[in-house]
């Protein structure tokens, strides 16, 4: 009996360690919600900037380049 609580103890543990270390759904709110926004169209500044206001958007990619100064969903 107590190697049974333990066991779904240990498995619960696992569950939680693997449901905390997912990536979050927040990194796909920007692009999600401009595509859903401006309906396919490149350049709409108004989506672009309620979308970063709505959605947690960083300042700066990883490799350093400023993403306020990116074309919003253009070429």
């Amino acid at each position: 009996m107590a190697s049974t609580k333990m066991a779904a103890v240990a498995l619960l543990l696992v569950a939680m360690l693997m449901a905390s270390t997912a990536p979050s759904a927040s990194g796909f709110c920007f692009p999600d919600c401009y595509e859903r926004c401006s309906n396919g169209k490149a350049g709409v500044q108004a989506c672009a900037d309620m979308c970063a206001q709505a959605c947690v958007v960083p300042q700066f990619a990883p490799d350093g380049t400023d993403l306020s100064k990116l074309n919003p969903g253009g070429n």
